[in-house]
């Protein structure tokens, strides 16, 4: 049977997240959280799939302990099984430390085809997945808006380059990064059941065969030095009259 891995990754509800002041990461565990758009897109590209290949789709994430949400609702849209990749080693992981445990994680579960959404919404450096594929020595193929057709030992897909639609053959195992083309099925209340049944699997650095020193803030190569909000500072002046205005227009086209 074919193998699909689709990661899945817990972004913030909103814009309004904590900064630790210290390490300059995301507070994730205290703030509100859904599944990252793009990659339920790439669920559903995989989902798609499995109705014409038979192939077994595994949810995988990376995150802390309330990552399994994310998973939850992967198992409810139609995902086989799911994995949680948790532990304190990863906290601080940029996308090259990220991409190393996901590569491990693949290795170990064994695929035929790896899924990622386009981005993640809190970061916006697509990133992850070319370089799991990098980590793996497999090809990959970014902005795909269409599957066109699967065979034994290739996929036929469409993407966006630019203003440039292109239709490419790739041999697989490959990775795939899915675009917002791909919409996503609205949930049901049968997937919601099974979904709460299954046993999500749950693994550390140990299990991936990495150690603590392999991933996490010091073993990343990215350092935030500073982070800040930006402020846009106004000066309102009320205009009485009309003379006022007209000379408030004049002094601004001096300018």
């Amino acid at each position: 049977m074919d193998r699909y891995i689709v990661f899945l990754k817990q972004v913030p509800q909103s814009t309004k997240v904590d900064i630790d002041p210290v390490t300059k990461t995301l507070k994730r565990a205290s703030a509100m959280s859904r599944t990252n758009p793009d990659d339920l897109c790439a669920l559903q590209a995989a989902l798609d799939m499995k109705r014409d290949t038979g192939a077994e789709v595994v949810a995988v994430s990376m995150g802390p302990d309330k990552a399994v949400d994310v998973l939850r609702e992967a198992l409810q849209l139609g995902a086989d099984r799911a994995v949680l990749l948790s532990s304190p080693a990863f906290a601080g992981s940029d996308t090259l430390c990220t991409s190393m445990a996901l590569a491990a994680v693949a290795r170990k579960i064994g695929f035929d085809m790896l899924f990622f959404g386009r981005m993640a919404v809190d970061g916006d450096t697509a990133q992850v997945g070319p370089e799991v594929a990098a980590q793996l020595g497999i090809p990959q193929l970014t902005h795909i808006v269409e599957i066109d057709s699967v065979d034994k030992d290739s996929i036929t897909v469409t993407r966006e380059n630019g203003e440039t639609v292109q239709r490419l053959r790739v041999s697989t195992p490959c990775a795939l990064m899915a675009s917002k083309e791909f919409t996503v099925a609205p949930p049901t209340l049968a997937g919601w059941r099974r979904a709460q049944r299954q046993e999500i699997t749950r693994w550390s650095e140990a299990d991936i065969d990495l150690s603590p020193a392999d991933v996490g803030l010091k073993a990343s190569p990215t350092k935030v030095v500073s982070t800040s909000v930006i402020r846009n500072k106004k000066n309102t002046r009320w205009i009485g009259s009309c003379e006022d205005f007209v000379q408030a227009m004049a002094c601004c086209a001096a300018k």
